[in-house]
């Protein structure tokens, strides 16, 4: 796991095609061939970006920074369950439209752990 940390600027945003954003940055500083080395072997790899304009971080950022418990295959774990019950409804070919399915399952879910509460 690399990480990447260098001041930016934020140059240019555009709409893609499915909704998703391009986002250009341009370093505040020169850097080195081996800094640009580090920045190169991370293209085409999937991260995160936390940015911030004022482009200083203070203590208690960092350490919630460092605490973050994100999903590392880029999907939370709620968007990997809504995925998972999309294809189990398409496979199954289901009378209701996904969207009430959803809301069914979720209710059975939620209902099934208030279940084992004291």
């Amino acid at each position: 796991m690399s990480n990447l940390l260098r001041q930016v600027t934020l140059d240019r945003a555009s709409r893609r095609k499915d909704k998703s954003v391009s986002l250009t940055f341009i370093t505040s500083l020169e850097q080195s061939t081996d800094q640009f080395s580090e920045i190169d072997k991370l293209l085409d790899t999937t991260g995160l970006i936390y940015f911030k304009s004022d482009g200083v971080l203070t203590t208690n950022e960092l350490e919630e920074l460092d605490s973050i418990d994100l999903e590392i295959e880029g999907k939370t774990k709620s968007q990997r369950l809504r995925n998972t019950l999309h294809v189990y409804w398409s496979q199954n070919k289901q009378k209701e439209t996904f969207k009430e399915f959803y809301a069914l399952e979720m209710e059975r879910i939620i209902e099934h752990y208030k279940g084992k509460l004291d």
